[in-house]
């Protein structure tokens, strides 16, 4: 359905297609309804909205343009409900009545890895708790008032990310002393498991497969955030440095990572010595 015709049909659509999820707490006797676990023909789109929040207004011209939505009232229904990927996208509000939205994040990203796309709105969009965000385990942090159109265009940005073969889990790739597993989504230094958040991965392993090649800053952040960061925005460069240190990468290890003036950054790999407990 073309994108001109969703605010005409967007109170009808939204009635047929947007469910709402009954409250839920800690104290209710019974269970939060569960997602759905059929795959949907349209992209699902999970909605968790503040009371007085633009966001359901948004699910509704989202589900007139063909999406499959459905809504929440607090984050412990969100929480509770991601036991399997019933929806492909998660939209959050940052306000949330009941959790901060970064502890929401980082629960659903733990039950789900990567099987789906999260994105954080909010009406105060400083840098902080936009990076905050990014490491959590967010995709995309979008601010306030927003345009349907861009949300849109945001979403099928994430889905073809979503489906990109870079992000499928693969067999381990191997560097120096590290090995990096994508289906668990974790790293090892010499046989040793090292936990990194997603995005350090996401970035990891992007520069693991491409070892030698230097890799512009646009065509990182679209890998990693699926679009473009702000031309001043320092969430690339923080990023690199935590996976840095995250992952202990210098020449010992057989692996660093070099900053390539006004073109971008490109992983070293190096002859290292032998490691002396093989020795």
């Amino acid at each position: 359905m073309p994108l001109r015709s969703a605010p005409a049909l967007a109170s009808q659509a939204f009635a047929n297609s947007v469910r709402s999820v009954p409250p839920s707490g800690p104290g209710t006797r019974e269970a939060p309804s569960p997602l759905p676990t059929t795959l949907a023909a349209a992209p699902r789109v999970a909605v968790l909205a503040a009371p007085g929040s633009p966001l359901p207004q948004l699910a509704r011209l989202l589900a007139g343009a063909g999406f499959d939505c459905l809504g929440f009232d607090t984050g412990w229904q969100v929480v509770n409900g991601s036991a399997g990927p019933a929806y492909d996208v998660l939209l959050i509000d940052h306000g949330l009545p009941d959790m901060p939205a970064i502890e929401v994040i980082r629960a659903v990203r733990a039950g789900l890895g990567r099987t789906l796309s999260i994105v954080l709105v909010s009406a105060d969009c400083n840098e902080d708790d936009h990076v905050e965000a990014l490491d959590a385990g967010a995709d995309d942090y979008l601010g306030l008032p927003l345009s349907p159109r861009v949300l849109l265009a945001r979403i099928a940005a994430l889905r073809r990310r979503q489906l990109s073969p870079v992000l499928r889990p693969g067999g381990p790739v191997r560097a120096g002393r590290y090995e990096l597993n994508s289906v668990g989504r974790y790293a090892t230094l010499r046989g040793n498991m090292m936990r990194l958040t997603p995005k350090e991965f996401d970035l990891a392993h992007l520069l693991f497969l491409n070892a030698g090649r230097v890799l512009s800053n646009a065509s990182i952040e679209q890998a990693v955030w699926g679009h473009p960061l702000p031309p001043l925005s320092r969430a690339l460069a923080g990023l690199v440095s935590r996976m840095r240190r995250s992952l202990r990468l210098c020449e010992e290890n057989g692996v660093s990572i070099s900053v390539v003036y006004a073109q971008g950054y490109r992983l070293d790999v190096h002859e290292y010595p032998a490691d002396p407990a093989n020795a």
